[in-house]
């Protein structure tokens, strides 16, 4: 993987379905994002928001991006979802592991900004050709607005197709938060968002 702070922005792919929209989220149905393919085939990922009031969709290029108290420097969340090129095989998943785990540590031994706190990367129980990842980050420098410690922390299945070789998916869910202000329920939303996600490669 192409990682920028351990994760490879949205790539846009033809025939993508996804067309720019703001939608409230609390509702019991999955998104879906993906790309379909000349020979009537596809490939994607699906998964369950949220469902509680205050979340909002957009979709950009060829992923999803759902914000909750977007801008707020003290308590926020955000899912991204998208599609990515592989550079590494998913198979076997433990090489797929240890690339991630290098190009994250390497990535924020040279960040001025956050320093890991704690990080472990597992295979996911309910699909082989994914993997979870948990990310705790601590900002270097207390948040201006309560001078109080800042976190960045964030779960993420990373996954990739078996027929379309080098096409993969990411499902990250963020929380932003200071001391204060941290959601105690974070990481069970964050696994039930997780756990509903299907991926798709017909």
């Amino acid at each position: 993987m192409n990682y920028k702070f351990f994760l490879l922005a949205a790539l846009t792919m033809l025939g993508a379905h996804a067309h720019a929209q703001d939608a409230d989220v609390k509702s019991n149905k999955m998104v879906q994002f993906g790309v379909s393919f000349k020979d009537g085939s596809s490939a994607g990922m699906k998964f369950l928001p949220p469902d509680e009031e205050g979340w909002v969709m957009t979709k950009p290029g060829g992923g999803v991006n759902l914000k909750k108290n977007a801008g707020s420097p003290t308590d926020s969340m955000e899912i991204e979802a998208y599609m990515m090129r592989l550079d590494t095989p998913i198979s076997p998943m433990s090489s797929y592991i240890e690339t991630i785990k290098r190009n994250v540590t390497e990535g924020y031994e040279r960040n001025k900004n956050f320093k890991i706190a704690a990080f472990e990367v597992t295979e996911d129980p309910r699909d082989a050709r994914c993997a979870r990842l948990h990310l705790l980050l601590e900002r270097v420098q207390p948040s201006q607005e309560a001078q109080e410690r800042r976190w960045s922390e964030q779960y993420v299945l990373s996954c990739g197709s078996l027929k379309n070789k080098g096409l993969g998916f990411e499902l990250r869910f963020y929380h932003r938060y200071v001391e204060s202000s941290k959601d105690v329920q974070f990481a069970e939303k964050a696994r039930k968002v997780l756990d509903s996600a299907v991926l798709v490669d017909e």
